[in-house]
């Protein structure tokens, strides 16, 4: 019974052992098989971030922006990445372009530039800014290009340029208007030009403005005013008109050529012009006929006037502009006046009954109208001038003597 019993235990044993030894093994193979596999999976990368030295980083991830996160390196919005030279998986180099604003004054103003070059030389060359030998720079050529960095130079000529409703600044160091027009990318049409010239040297804060030129054919339907003929008639009283013919505006289709500045119409030319409704002409008949005597009408006084009373009066003169009075050409008597008529020898005055017939140092005259509160002090008379407004002013006012002929119509 003591043998069997011992027998059994020892063999218990070993299996138990050997189990062990057998999972172990297992164990060990399964972790070597996953860690060979991870190391298996994994690749170099390297980082190039503008100039500074490679970082060369062991990743098992497959993305850009996820190898880069692993670096630490964080990208914005306005960083350049070239991956041309990456391949996910396998390797190759990553690029970074950093973008860094830098500020350039000159002439005491400042902009700003968005740059992603290394050193300040290159930035300036890549804004087109040539720095000649005569001017000054607080950096180097060589030196790298911070972000926020102030570059100041000193020769500079700040100029403006205008086009196409914007206004802009530039740095400008040489050069003509021509010269500005190309750094600015500003073509000109054949027609286009600016002030100052194209030719002209560029100077410190020169204002330089595009003027856009446009032409265009246009046709308009104008109105064509009739003209007033005149004819004289003896058998009509001096001063007395009569409309023949109403006068009657006709029609035309014109053609200009028209030029145009920055959009705004600046002078046009007439090419054509078609008749589409002939204007009819207003005639009217002057009366020239003059009577040496004037007939009486039996009335030898009114209102304190008699005839053949002698007045010392002053006169001024009048025309039928609208400046002189209503520039409707009727008379308060209705008697109708304008210029360039025969002189009908009318004068306005509110002291004289309406009709009265008066000798101006030896004219006669003939009260038609009415006038201001100052044409109604006694011996003050306004002169009808068919002649025109300058005529008023050549004549200009003066003392005269009147004598009463006739008082009222």
């Amino acid at each position: 019974m003591i043998n069997q019993s011992t027998g059994s235990g020892i063999k218990g044993v070993s299996r138990a052992i050997l189990t062990a030894v057998v999972a172990f093994v297992i164990a060990v193979s399964i972790f070597a098989t996953t860690a060979f596999a991870g190391l298996a999976s994994q690749y170099n990368v390297e980082i190039v971030v503008d100039s500074n030295e490679p970082i060369v980083i062991t990743t098992n991830e497959t993305e850009p922006i996820e190898i880069l996160s692993q670096a630490n390196i964080t990208l914005s919005e306005s960083d350049k990445l070239d991956i041309s030279a990456f391949t996910s998986g396998k390797g190759g180099t990553i690029k970074v372009d950093k973008a860094n604003n830098i500020n350039i004054e000159f002439n005491g103003e400042i902009n700003t530039y968005t740059v992603y070059e290394d050193t300040v030389g290159e930035a300036l060359k890549s804004l087109g800014i040539i720095v000649s030998d005569g001017d000054k720079l607080n950096y180097s050529a060589e030196d790298s290009v911070k972000d926020g960095m102030v570059v100041t130079i000193k020769s500079a000529k700040s100029v403006s340029l205008t086009v196409d409703g914007k206004t802009n600044k530039y740095a400008m160091y040489q050069g003509t208007v021509a010269d500005l027009l190309s750094f600015a990318k500003v073509t000109l049409g054949k027609d286009d030009y600016t002030k100052p010239s194209a030719d002209t040297e560029l100077e410190a804060n020169m204002k330089v403005t595009v003027y856009r030129v446009e032409y265009k054919e246009v046709t308009e339907t104008e109105t064509v005013k009739y003209k007033t003929v005149t004819k004289e008639d003896s058998s009509m009283d001096l001063g007395d008109t009569k409309t023949v013919t109403s006068g009657e505006n006709g029609k035309a289709e014109v053609t200009y050529k028209v030029k145009y500045v920055n959009g705004k119409e600046d002078s046009k030319t007439e090419l054509k012009r078609v008749t589409t409704k002939e204007a009819v002409n207003k005639v009217v008949k002057v009366g020239t006929k003059s009577t040496s005597t004037v007939k009486s009408n039996g009335v030898t006084s009114k209102n304190g006037f008699t005839v053949g009373q002698t007045i010392q009066g002053r006169y001024t003169h009048y025309c039928a502009c609208g400046t002189c009075g209503s520039g409707t050409g009727v008379t308060a008597s209705g008697k109708k006046v304008y210029n360039g008529m025969p002189n009908p020898y009318y004068i306005a005055c509110n002291w004289l009954p309406m009709g009265s017939v008066v000798s101006v140092d030896g004219v006669n005259y003939t009260v038609v109208d009415r006038g201001g509160s100052g044409l109604s002090r006694t011996g003050r008379i306004d002169i009808f001038t068919p002649e025109g407004h300058a005529a008023c002013y050549r004549y200009g006012t003066g003392s005269c003597t009147i004598k009463i002929i006739r008082l009222g119509w």
